[in-house]
């Protein structure tokens, strides 16, 4: 077999690899944390929490600041800010739950399943959420929405 006959088996065969089964391409941007169909990808930029949301509508159709629905996915999140943020005093970092009509909601629209409020730190009416920093991102905290913090954003792969 020739050179350019072995190069184009060894091509066909890297193309053939993502049809296989348990085989996956990435679907995500590299540096972005790809959880089970969604795509997270972590901003140091510390903006208001509605700047963030805009600057993740402006990334990818469908991406919004990060909806978290069970302990598995707020642990995968927690852990992949952590990689960013190597201070002795973390950043608190803005998620999508806010207040509106009344209500706490994620602004991607999704339901509201999953709570990680500490007990001390129910919401305060400061309409605006945040993973706390000093609990390692494992703990939701009320913030005024004014305030500027890095962000975390979300999109379906």
């Amino acid at each position: 077999m020739g050179p350019a006959a072995f190069l184009s088996l060894c091509l066909l065969g890297l193309l053939s690899l993502p049809s296989l089964p348990g085989v996956q391409a990435n679907k995500c941007p590299k540096g972005w944390l790809d959880f089970r169909g969604s795509c997270y990808g972590y901003f140091g930029q510390e903006l208001t929490w509605r700047k963030a949301e805009a600057w993740c509508k402006a990334i990818h159709t469908g991406c919004h600041l990060a909806s978290l629905h069970s302990p598995e996915e707020h642990t995968a999140v927690a852990r992949f800010i952590a990689k960013f943020q190597r201070s002795e005093e973390e950043d608190n970092v803005w998620i999508g739950l806010h207040h509106w009509n009344q209500a706490r909601v994620w602004i991607d629209g999704s339901k509201k399943r999953y709570s990680a409020w500490d007990d001390d730190e129910f919401p305060k009416g400061k309409h605006c959420t945040v993973l706390e920093g000093s609990s390692g991102f494992m703990s939701w905290e009320d913030n005024a929405c004014s305030e500027r913090n890095p962000f975390v954003c979300k999109y379906s792969a």
